[in-house]
């Protein structure tokens, strides 16, 4: 068992290992960047600090009805961004994942009250981003 934070991305559960959790905001005024990848809806300044905001329904290949309404502010290796998000649910304890995922963005899978709760990778979502920026 570990700790995550539970997120809903366009009505899909998801979590996130709390060691990679910085806080928890609202999404608030987010600055356009132009040239930016679609991935990124623009930054925020949170506290005097520049956050890239990535729009994590995309960037998993979800259709939202609705816009993101919640700021999930993560670090990993020494890189903060932040994940567009829907809401976060709850904060606690899931049993490891058991069920393998796509390569990707997923470090796998579970099943908790019912519930199919697929884990984000976030060091290989900012590998991706990294990558495709330096590639450009």
């Amino acid at each position: 068992m570990r700790t995550y934070a539970r997120l809903k991305v366009a009505a899909e559960s998801y979590a996130v290992p709390i060691a990679n959790v910085v806080e928890i905001a609202s999404l608030g005024d987010l600055t356009q960047v132009p040239g930016s990848r679609r991935e990124i809806l623009g930054v925020r300044n949170l506290r005097g600090q520049i956050l890239p905001v990535i729009d994590l329904a995309l960037l998993l290949g979800l259709s939202s009805a609705a816009a993101p309404k919640q700021l999930l502010v993560i670090e990993a290796g020494g890189v903060k961004g932040s994940f567009a998000i829907d809401e976060v649910n709850d904060v606690g304890e899931l049993p490891d994942p058991t069920e393998d995922a796509k390569p990707g963005f997923l470090l796998g899978a579970m099943f908790s009250a019912g519930e199919l709760i697929g884990v984000i990778d976030v060091p290989a979502i900012f590998g991706s981003l990294l990558r495709r920026r330096s590639d450009d």
